[in-house]
């Protein structure tokens, strides 16, 4: 597997993992009149009509995650596993975060009608599923310590969606 290395700054100094957070979010994010309005209201300057690619998006929102899997299978590496990363709201002390992103261009709405089908490559799950196989393994995380976003926030988040074979991951997980 590919590791590309894009740090983000964001994000707690020490990070003691005990939860994996399981995410999506698009690879890349258009800016349109809706987005650019709701930003400019929290103070967050974007450009409009612009696509920002996953990681410029997570930067200039302040935001950040551990790992970013791409729909190609490489890997972003954007956060070390004994840093924090802000990726799920009253849960970033303790957690890995991993964004599997959803390929192509979206806004917010055809981000969320496209996590109600499937929508995961192939390479994504492989890659994936290693990847938090290896976190658990090195950090002695059980597979009830793997969540998705929705679960921690179920009234904000729906992330990863319907479409993302969740029960699938789990049993490549157990294997």
């Amino acid at each position: 597997m590919e590791i590309i290395n894009i740090p983000l700054s964001k994000g707690n100094r020490y990070n003691n993992p005990k939860i994996i957070v399981v995410h999506a979010m698009a690879e890349y994010i258009h800016c349109d009149e809706a987005t650019h309005e709701y930003y400019k209201g929290k103070g967050i300057a974007l450009e409009l009509g612009r696509d920002y690619h996953a990681p410029e998006w997570l930067r200039v929102l302040g935001l950040s995650a551990h790992r970013l899997q791409t729909p190609t299978g490489q890997m972003i590496k954007c956060r070390e596993d004994n840093q924090g990363a802000w990726h799920a709201k009253g849960y970033n002390t303790d957690t890995l975060g991993i964004e599997f992103l959803v390929p192509g261009v979206h806004n917010y709405q055809s981000f969320l009608e496209v996590l109600r089908t499937p929508w995961l490559t192939e390479e994504q799950f492989i890659n994936g599923a290693y990847v938090v196989k290896s976190w658990m393994t090195k950090h002695d995380i059980g597979i009830m310590g793997v969540k998705t976003h929705a679960e921690l926030s179920p009234d904000r988040k729906v992330d990863p969606g319907k479409g993302f074979p969740l029960e699938d991951f789990y049993n490549k997980l157990k294997e």
